[in-house]
């Protein structure tokens, strides 16, 4: 088959999950005129810039596990997902489920993986990395995609220390992979693979993908572009838009304590203290950087709670100071859909990774910082700075060369 001139491969690590689903059924429902609310690149303000076409996206990907069918009734029962738009996908989730690769667990969750992942945990890491490069080589060519790119979307890794020789940003990655061990982060080789086959990579999650040196250096040199890292959908989302208020009307901000409750696969992962320690590090480190003090009190906590499912709960209690040190607070509830928030970004990262790639642009995309907790390459986490810098870029890519 050759080649669609316009077809774009979108390569979901993790696509049985929670978000992968809503982003398959998200697809279909836009094809079929829903509005794409939630889209960053369908609003106003970048109407004008020449984005990939969503109609010709193609959902494939890798999983450990798990059973499309399943993952989307689960949604719908809890009314993420239409009940007619469940129905009228039911020959996508087939089509889906045929093309779905083996994914490389971590080695301490081999007993929930399936055999044929299970087998790929078996590889050493060079033939790991292979393998995934091959798969992506059979999509190409099975689907007759031109361009492709790789969203990592896997449950929360556990944190583990990188091997000094990783941070050499001119070291081959390539090479350090055979003397690795053999639990480096899921997150490297699917950047590794999606990079050696030219394939923009894009980590939604708190592992460190494309912010490890050899990794974001590899990536440069061979005119990549990579995206990351976990995205920014709630809690963390409303502090750093709200957070700059309190900084440029000079009221001191004295303490901002956070509650999260989580009921998904990434809720009960992050249960686990070892997954949760990346998560509450980019949750927490924003405040300090946009009030630009350590002084302020700033807590975050996580805790599982399985009836909420997808349905995630932020509460937050910001306790500041004003004119004559009279004390103040503002106090908020956040409650919304971990999947529905999240598709959307997925749909709007992908556009960017392949306006940029278009661009001739490699390494790390600092334009794209808006939509993570830990932008890779930008220590600015003030939201409406970090919109700025990103229609700044869109509107240089729309002008004429």
């Amino acid at each position: 088959m050759s080649p669609d001139p316009v077809k774009t491969g979108l390569l979901l690590v993790g696509v049985r999950g929670s978000i992968g689903t809503t982003v398959l059924h998200g697809l279909e429902a836009l094809r079929g005129g829903q509005a794409p609310t939630g889209l960053v690149t369908e609003t106003p303000q970048f109407s004008n810039t020449d984005w990939a076409d969503l109609g010709r996206f193609r959902v494939v990907g890798w999983d450990i596990g798990g059973d499309c069918h399943r993952a989307a009734e689960d949604l719908s029962r809890i009314g993420v997902l239409p009940a007619d738009l469940l129905e009228l996908c039911a020959g996508v989730r087939d089509r889906l489920n045929v093309s779905v690769a083996p994914g490389i667990p971590e080695p301490e969750d081999s007993n929930m993986a399936d055999r044929a992942s299970v087998d790929r945990l078996a590889l050493s890491l060079p033939d790991a990395v292979q393998a995934l490069r091959d798969d992506i080589r059979s999509w190409k060519q099975d689907e007759g995609m031109r361009r492709m790119v790789v969203v990592y979307l896997a449950t929360a890794e556990r944190q583990r220390k990188v091997p000094e020789e990783w941070l050499d940003e001119s070291a081959d990655p390539m090479e350090l992979l055979k003397d690795a061990p053999h639990d480096l982060s899921r997150s490297v080789l699917y950047a590794l693979a999606a990079i050696a086959e030219g394939v923009p990579f894009v980590n939604f999650t708190p592992a460190p993908g494309g912010s490890i040196p050899a990794v974001a250096g590899f990536a440069k040199r061979n005119g990549v572009p990579v995206l990351g890292n976990d995205g920014k959908t709630g809690e963390t989302l409303i502090k750093t838009a709200l957070a700059p208020m309190f900084r440029d009307r000079g009221l001191n901000v004295m303490a901002w304590e956070g509650y999260n409750m989580l009921g998904n696969r990434d809720g009960a992962a992050l249960a686990d203290p070892d997954r949760k320690a990346g998560k509450l590090a980019n949750k927490s480190h924003v405040i300090h950087s946009i009030l630009d003090s350590e002084r302020v009190h700033s807590g975050v906590s996580i805790e599982f709670v399985p009836s909420l499912h997808d349905l995630k709960t932020a509460m937050d209690f910001v306790h500041f100071e004003g004119f004559l040190g009279a004390k103040m607070q503002l106090q908020f509830t956040w409650q919304a859909s971990d999947s529905a928030l999240a598709a959307p970004l997925v749909l709007d990262l992908a556009r960017l990774a392949l306006l940029a790639q278009e661009r001739g642009e490699g390494g790390q995309l600092k334009a794209a910082a808006s939509f993570f907790k830990d932008p890779l390459g930008v220590k600015d986490h003030d939201f409406h700075r970090q919109m700025d810098r990103l229609r700044a870029w869109v509107r240089h890519a729309a002008e004429p060369s």
